[in-house]
């Protein structure tokens, strides 16, 4: 039988072996779990952001049956500030929360349109929910995240491609180290998750999203 191919592409989401050493990480896992008639690509890059992802497309070989893409969670964190913001009236942060939402959905729209013209099929991870210190920053930060996983949502229903949703994969304290990395563990839920996908769902639960056609 033909390999397919799968090609994991993105940020630390993906490469995480400095993080779960010496225990597998998300590749090493995800490899073992598809087994024979596989070949598991992983062109993901630690702390790579949006525009990082044409060097990471550039290093593709032909094109894969499927690209699974976590992108964005970088690119999120340099509007951490937003959280210690100060303002006279609610509307001027959902204001500049807006405005962030928007430029973060022209950006990553277009990065995944790139995606999509090369594999077959595509899947887009959400932003997966991190237990910030102290607690109530990470509460907080659950406000502006929920926005930009809408977005990432928003981008799959208009492109047509899949949505697999790490917040509901990693959602444990201990699926996390130096509190944004995913540990052994939760690196491992990311490989099981993504090998369920790929083979026909697995034991994953699928929810039907239908947006408008062109």
């Amino acid at each position: 039988m033909t390999d397919r191919t799968v090609a994991l592409l993105g940020d630390s989401i993906l490469d995480n072996a400095p993080y779960t050493r010496p225990e597998p990480d998300t590749t090493a896992v995800l490899r073992e779990r598809l087994a024979a008639g596989w070949t598991v690509v992983r062109l993901a890059r630690d702390g790579a952001t949006m525009s990082d992802m044409r060097f990471q497309l550039a290093e593709l070989d032909g094109s894969p049956d499927h690209a699974v893409v976590s992108i964005g969670g970088n690119d999120a964190t340099g509007h951490i500030g937003l959280l210690d913001r100060r303002a006279t009236h609610a509307a001027e942060v959902l204001e500049e929360l807006l405005g962030i939402a928007d430029e973060f959905q022209r950006r990553y729209e277009a990065t995944v349109a790139a995606v999509a013209e090369r594999a077959r099929h595509t899947v887009l991870c959400t932003i997966y929910e991190v237990p910030l210190e102290p607690p109530a920053v990470a509460r907080l930060a659950r406000v502006p995240l929920a926005v930009l996983n809408d977005r990432i949502v928003r981008t799959a229903a208009r492109l047509g491609v899949d949505v697999l949703e790490l917040r509901s994969v990693c959602t444990d304290p201990a699926d996390f180290v130096r509190q944004i990395e995913p540990s052994p563990r939760g690196a491992g839920k990311i490989a099981r998750a993504i090998a369920d996908l790929l083979q026909d769902g697995g034991r994953l639960r699928s929810g039907r999203v239908f947006a408008a056609g062109a």
